[in-house]
């Protein structure tokens, strides 16, 4: 909101000047505080805010962020409704998603592979994980870049929905970092799938 000028001349009184500093004050104060509640929006503190605590593999619990949490819900209700067991997160799998997730929006690139550091699956094997492994990922901005979009991408694709809904797989790791990307504020995710060894 552009701040507005105006010119107030002694004729016009002490009631009409202070009308108009407390207009300009509240105008400037509002300003302020949209400001301020957008950064706050955008920033990773508000973007963990609504995250949580989800089941780890072996028993216990793991904190995933919001979109992270929002991920893996999805990802066990689909299973849930074809009878498939559900997913549970292995800390190995979570840390190598994340870091991925945050590699690519901060080193510009999206690939399974890291860039410079070979495949997903020795970049798993760099973080301790043993198990044969799949792995989905995904990238937008804006509303398209919210959990639920992105999981409708992975069903209507064959190679996705495939590691999805395996058998196979259940332990699972879910990264979701967002920063800017390609001159845009986007999302980036990484799921890596295992099998229980």
């Amino acid at each position: 909101m552009p701040i507005r000028v105006a010119n107030v001349n002694e004729s016009e009184g002490f009631d009409t000047l202070m009308r108009y500093l407390v207009i300009m004050l509240t105008t400037v104060f509002l300003a302020t505080v949209a400001a301020v509640g957008v950064s706050a929006v955008d920033s990773p503190v508000a973007e963990a805010a609504g995250g949580g605590y989800v089941k780890k593999c072996g028993g216990g619990e793991i904190k995933l962020n919001a979109r992270e949490k929002e991920t893996f819900l999805l990802h066990n209700k689909i299973r849930n409704n074809r009878n498939l067991k559900p997913f549970c997160v292995h800390p190995k799998l979570q840390q190598a998603a994340r870091s991925h997730s945050k590699d690519m929006i901060q080193r510009g690139y999206f690939s399974h592979n890291t860039k410079g550091r070979g495949s997903f699956k020795q970049r798993l094997k760099r973080f301790g994980y043993r198990g044969y492994a799949g792995e989905n990922i995904a990238h937008s901005s804006g509303r398209s870049g919210d959990p639920s979009s992105i999981m409708e991408g992975w069903m209507n694709s064959s190679g996705h929905r495939s590691n999805i809904l395996s058998g196979n797989y259940r332990e699972i790791g879910i990264g979701a970092h967002t920063g800017d990307y390609n001159n845009f504020r986007t999302t980036m995710y990484t799921v890596d799938f295992g099998t229980c060894l």
